[in-house]
């Protein structure tokens, strides 16, 4: 048998590469389809080619008979296959989907769960990476921990919702207490003090308002129109805004009562008038705040 009947493989050993090993059932296959029937050297190579006998090949152990190999195809990754092993999927270009970031702990378990249980004999994938007994193992710890935290967070949101009812039920027993106490102690000051609750300050009553102060007049952009502005007084309830032209004496106009602290106003373009403010609350109305004067443009 020549060189060149031998199969790529055995050729390859015979020139000292190294590629993967086959089983020894394949192993024979191969052989005994390459030997000739005699075992002679019909092909007239001489001995000094060193090219390996059948007897030589089936002498060596079986952890070192070839397989299909990576690095001879025609693409990165592609493998050749003795006789008698899987066949190559054909190419289409398709790439691994996974998207394991969309997915949550509880879709994730199963997606993981099923891929395993599709791997588990499958013939194209031998010798997967990262090895399956390391992946079925970190499966395991995942789904564990994920188990251990729903049960966590299930228990929980049932701790948050008992606590809340508690805080509900001890809220209105301390209501009842603090009515026990306020009727006990007859509204003395010190008594309550005694039974370890507070005591609200006594009303402070308003007698007087303070006048507004910081009155501004601005111009808006456009024709005439004035937004006037003041400073808010404590406990007032309302303001009122006047003017008058800058006359002596003041022919006062109320323009607006509010709630607020300001009043945009539209006022005779070329007139320059004078402003000013009071609060009004419980106690009255306060005095007037300080005159502004401006010029409506």
């Amino acid at each position: 048998m020549t060189a060149q009947a031998l199969p790529e493989w055995l050729w390859s050993k015979s020139r000292n590469l190294e590629p993967n090993k086959p089983n020894p059932k394949t192993m024979k296959t191969i052989l005994s389809a390459a030997a000739p029937d005699d075992g002679a050297n019909n092909g007239g190579g001489s001995a000094s080619a060193k090219i390996p006998t059948i007897q030589n090949i089936l002498n060596e152990p079986a952890d070192v008979l070839p397989t299909g190999r990576y690095g001879s195809g025609s693409r990165y990754g592609a493998i050749r296959y003795t006789v008698g092993d899987t066949v190559v999927p054909i190419n289409e270009g398709a790439k691994v989907k996974m998207e394991l970031a969309t997915k949550n702990n509880n879709q994730l378990i199963p997606y993981i769960q099923n891929h395993i249980e599709m791997m588990t004999g499958n013939p194209i994938y031998t010798a997967p990476q990262p090895p399956a007994v390391d992946f079925l193992a970190q499966f395991n710890l995942y789904q564990t921990a994920a188990l251990a935290a729903i049960n966590a967070e299930a228990a929980w949101k049932d701790a948050i919702a008992l606590r809340d009812q508690m805080r509900s039920d001890m809220t209105a027993m301390m209501n009842m207490r603090g009515a026990y106490i306020q009727e006990a102690s007859n509204g003395n000051r010190q008594a309550i003090l005694s039974s370890g609750l507070g005591v609200k300050n006594p009303p402070t009553y308003v007698t007087t308002l303070s006048a507004p102060t910081n009155l501004r007049v601005d111009l808006n952009g456009e024709a005439g129109m004035m937004k006037i502005r003041w400073d808010g007084v404590p406990n007032a309830l309302t303001y009122v805004l006047q003017c008058s032209r800058d006359v002596t004496p003041r022919v006062w106009e109320q323009i607006s009562s509010t709630t607020k602290t300001q009043v945009t106003k539209t006022l005779e373009v070329g007139v320059t008038y004078a402003f000013r403010v009071a609060a009004n609350g419980t106690p009255g109305q306060s005095n007037w705040s300080p005159e502004t004067i401006r010029g409506a443009a």
